[in-house]
């Protein structure tokens, strides 16, 4: 009795949280969401309190190719499970979209293998997959006349063609941009220097808000300082002070 008590507690404070999120996502002028390509822009967004909403790609590995394909195609198949493919990561086994693969771009290897759902195993669980779908409705729902700010991670990779990636990125920004006030496009990526060099720098390109971040540590490994950027703090801080002023 007591354990059951304790259950209807904590759904009836999550019920509670939904309504006062909805609420205050209504009359949210200015809407900050991550598109990954990974789960580091949705921690960022989170520990700032800038997070709006958790989108589709938040907690998970993408590309900008493979969220343009989506976008482009109403995300259809996107949790279709004859599209879905386990495979193995570190050991451990992880759903992959195998639909939507065709790139042009290189990025980090982990991020070229089609959109994976990391932390969500949307082919054995139905309730993961009603939840993923309800994120895909949510993104669409609530991002209308609003001024919306989407944080694109593009993981360190040798050989990326940056201007190809802003090209991508001006994509998506012409997508949202139809039904908002709005749109901005922030991009931040690392530059592994020594100590001597680290800083932030900043710039606008071909109307895609660049954030190239000069650190020691590229952002990964067992680690959690390191991993979530954290050692970082006062260049990411740095970045978040600028994108208000946007």
């Amino acid at each position: 009795m007591n354990l059951n008590f304790k259950v209807l507690k904590s759904l009836a404070i999550l019920a509670v949280k939904k309504t006062i999120w909805k609420s205050k996502l209504l009359f949210q002028r200015k809407v900050y969401i991550s598109f990954g390509e990974n789960c580091l822009t949705d921690n960022i967004l989170d520990r700032h309190n800038l997070k709006s909403l958790t989108t589709a790609f938040s907690h998970g590995r993408s590309n900008i190719e493979y969220i343009l394909q989506l976008e482009k195609a109403n995300f259809e198949d996107f949790l279709n499970l004859g599209f879905l493919k386990y495979e193995s990561v570190d050991g451990k086994s992880v759903p992959r979209l195998k639909k939507y693969t065709n790139i042009q771009n290189n990025y980090n290897e982990l991020h070229m293998n089609g959109v994976e759902f990391t932390h969500h195993d949307v082919i054995k669980n139905s309730e993961t997959r009603d939840k993923m779908h309800k994120r895909v409705v949510d993104l669409k729902k609530h991002l209308n006349k609003k001024e919306v700010y989407i944080f694109y991670h593009h993981r360190v990779c040798a050989n990326s063609n940056f201007p190809l990636l802003l090209k991508h990125l001006n994509e998506l920004k012409g997508i949202y941009s139809l039904n908002n006030k709005k749109t901005e496009i922030i991009l931040f990526t690392q530059k592994i220097v020594n100590d001597n060099n680290r800083k932030l720098v900043y710039e606008l390109t071909d109307n895609i808000h660049f954030f190239t971040f000069n650190t020691v540590n590229e952002w990964q490994g067992s680690n959690d300082d390191i991993f979530w950027a954290k050692c970082d703090e006062d260049l990411i801080k740095g970045m978040i002070d600028k994108v208000k002023t946007i």
